[in-house]
């Protein structure tokens, strides 16, 4: 895998020379190996157009991800995410699953409106994201950042359903959804 670096920012010219970009950082199947770069293989199509398309126009901030999409034409934002999407979805995580803090991670997911939007599986639909297999790393940031008004979404839905859970809540369920197998 390609290391991310200063270098995978440059002005890519073809296709396949702004695909190399994501793989650069997202790895060539999608799967990040930085726990802060999330995977995007298996991600819904539209979701990914969503995100190339607040990141060229600036309402969602990466240093990285704008200056990388700041040139990106709608084709291009169209065959990156044809692109993803067709990229297998990364597996739970490995190693031994703490129950406790799993079924902790379940009852948050269920007592909120996660499953309406990302499916009953996490496996995300239309520009909802998929969730199962994610880094918690990642997660945590994204939930915090929602939070905190500093991430959008399609909707205001994002920042409601984060309402009133705490740091801790966020570790638990970005624990379960890194676990879960859809």
């Amino acid at each position: 895998m390609l290391a991310c670096s200063a270098g995978a920012l440059g002005q890519a010219q073809t296709l396949q020379d702004r695909i190399a970009q994501c793989e650069a950082c997202h790895g060539k199947d999608g799967r990040s190996a930085d726990p802060k770069i999330p995977h995007i293989g298996g991600q819904p199509k539209l979701a990914v157009m969503y995100q190339l398309f607040f990141y060229r126009e600036g309402r969602r901030k990466s240093e990285e991800m704008n200056l990388i999409a700041k040139d990106l034409t709608d084709a291009d934002i169209t065959a990156i995410a044809e692109q993803v999407a067709r990229l297998p979805p990364p597996p739970p995580a490995a190693g031994a699953i703490d129950q406790a803090r799993f079924r902790r991670g379940a009852e948050l997911a269920s007592g909120r409106i996660c499953t309406s939007c990302h499916n009953p599986d996490f496996s995300g639909r239309q520009q909802m994201p998929r969730l199962a297999g994610q880094h918690e790393a990642y997660t945590v940031k994204a939930l915090q950042d929602y939070r905190a008004g500093a991430r959008i979404g399609t909707q205001a839905v994002m920042a409601e359903a984060v309402r009133g859970l705490s740091d801790d809540d966020f570790a638990d369920l970005a624990y379960f959804l890194a676990r879960v197998r859809p």
